[in-house]
């Protein structure tokens, strides 16, 4: 059996019934065709301008779709995507825990972008702040975008690296929003990229906290991150003419703290 810990910050649920599949091919941005049970995959679900509700990752079975997202946008998220289910054969069940491992075993589907870490939902597990923390850390450098109620329907999924991360593609049915983002696909005017950012204090940052140039001009918006007393690192969507190396200001009330833009990955 892996080593198992609780997950605390992420939730789980799933769509269940005959019609699974089919409903979730048409709500989500990737075809769930290619879903596997093996691998936990990046998708998102968007509302109809385009805007990402909540980034997830999920796993695919007989008659059912596993599904983890942050435990702060589960409720509604899943009452978002029941209001679709009239008339289909489908249920959206109530969220539960999710756990983590560092070493999964065969029988443990692993997160897609990283198959040393595996994920288990409806499990529950002993908490472990330090193994929590290094996993949220790791998600970090994968620069896997979870969003907050805050920042949920703000940012088109171009702007969080859906496409390369796998959690976006162009060439599937439609879903809500897809209109709006197959225009910015094809226009290829994608002004925003999800970046990392160095922070020379420990401020703790808020949920879609303004990003701000030398001029005070708003560059971005915060998405999540860790800090102490010293110095803190985080993600957010930041204009693509603040290039890596150059330097922004967060505004969180009355304090400002300058971060430096840097690679997603070398935050680890």
């Amino acid at each position: 059996m892996p080593n198992r810990f609780s997950l605390a910050h992420l939730a789980s649920f799933s769509i269940e019934g005959a019609d699974a599949h089919d409903f979730a091919q048409a709500q989500f941005t990737v075809d769930v065709n290619t879903l596997s049970g093996e691998r936990w995959a990046p998708l998102a679900c968007c509302d109809p301008k385009g805007r990402v509700i909540a980034f997830m990752i999920a796993r695919s079975a007989e008659d059912r779709i596993e599904l983890i997202l942050p435990a702060s946008q589960a409720e509604d998220v899943g009452k978002t995507l029941a209001m679709f289910t009239i008339g289909r054969k489908v249920t959206i069940s109530e969220p539960g825990p999710v756990a983590g491992s560092f070493h999964p075993d065969a029988a443990t589907a692993v997160l897609g972008p990283d198959p040393g870490r595996g994920l288990t939902a409806g499990i529950e597990a002993t908490a472990d702040a330090a193994a929590q923390r290094r996993w949220q850390r790791l998600d970090l450098c994968l620069a896997l975008p979870w969003l907050e109620p805050a920042s949920a329907r703000q940012h088109l999924p171009q702007w969080l690296g859906l496409e390369a991360l796998g959690g976006l593609v162009h060439d599937k049915g439609c879903y809500p929003g897809q209109e709006v983002i197959a225009r910015l696909h094809f226009s290829g005017k994608v002004k925003y990229r999800t970046t990392g950012l160095i922070l020379d204090s420990g401020l703790e940052v808020p949920a879609h906290a303004r990003l701000a140039d030398e001029q005070g001009r708003r560059v971005g918006h915060w998405l999540y991150g860790f800090g102490d007393s010293d110095a803190g690192a985080g993600l957010a969507v930041l204009d693509n003419r603040i290039a890596d190396g150059g330097q922004v200001w967060i505004r969180v009330g009355e304090n400002t703290c300058p971060a430096k833009v840097t690679a997603a990955e070398t935050l680890c």
